[in-house]
C-alpha cells in the first residue's frame, strides 16, 4: 500500500463560491446512495457518502471522500481496507443511520459473514466492493481515497436508492420506458 498525504490549495479566484452556493448547487445532484464501511474497535463501522466513483476497470478502482475528521476517515486510514455498498430500496433506513453526525454508526446487525472479504459488506446492497487503500490525499477539509478492487459482489434482484435534493427517489423502471418507444414521459 502506497500512503501518501499531500495539501491541495488553489488560490481562490476573487468571485469564489462561498461554501453554501456550493452545498445548495450539488444538492440537486441526483445519484445512488453509498454506504463506506471499515473495522472501528473490532467492529462495522459505516458512514454514508455522496462522494464515490470508479476511477478505472484495469485494475478495478474506486475513489471516494470522507471528512477527514471522522471515526470512519480514521479507521480506513488506519485499517487500510474499506467496502462500498451500493445501497438498494430496502436500505433507506441504513442511509439514514450512517448519515447522522456525530452519532455511533456501527452495523453488527447488517454485515455479510466476513468469508472472502477483508472489509465490512453489508447485506441487500445493490452491490458491494471490498477495497484495499491504495492512496489517501487530504484536500481541504476532506480525504480522497483510492481503493483497488480485491472483491464484488452483486444482488441483480434489487432496486437502487437514490437521493438528491434532500430527499429520496424512486428509479425510472427502464423496462416501462422501452414500452413507450424509447421516450420518456416527463410529468
Amino acid at each position: 500500500m502506497s500512503l501518501q498525504s499531500a495539501t491541495v490549495r488553489p488560490s481562490a479566484p476573487s468571485n469564489a463560491v462561498t461554501a453554501d452556493e456550493f452545498r445548495a448547487a450539488m444538492r440537486r445532484l441526483v445519484t445512488g446512495v453509498t454506504i463506506i464501511t471499515a473495522t472501528y474497535k473490532s467492529r462495522p463501522w459505516g458512514m454514508t457518502v455522496s462522494a464515490f466513483t470508479p476511477v478505472c476497470a484495469e485494475p478495478p478502482t474506486v475513489l471516494i471522500c470522507l471528512n477527514r475528521n471522522t471515526v470512519l476517515a480514521g479507521a480506513v486510514q488506519t485499517g487500510g481496507r474499506f467496502g462500498v455498498n451500493l445501497l438498494s430500496q430496502d436500505q433507506e433506513f441504513l442511509s439514514r443511520l450512517c448519515s447522522r453526525p456525530g452519532m455511533p454508526k456501527y452495523l453488527d446487525d447488517y454485515c455479510l459473514p466476513s468469508e472472502g472479504a477483508s472489509a465490512p459488506l453489508l447485506y441487500d446492497s445493490l452491490a458491494a466492493f471490498d477495497c484495499d487503500l491504495d492512496d489517501a490525499r487530504v484536500v481541504g477539509s476532506h480525504m480522497v481515497l483510492i481503493g483497488l478492487v480485491s472483491g464484488v459482489f452483486i444482488d441483480g434482484s434489487r432496486r437502487p436508492l437514490l437521493y438528491g435534493a434532500g430527499r429520496y427517489h424512486e428509479p425510472i423502471d427502464f423496462d416501462a420506458t422501452s414500452r413507450l418507444g424509447g421516450q420518456l414521459a416527463w410529468s
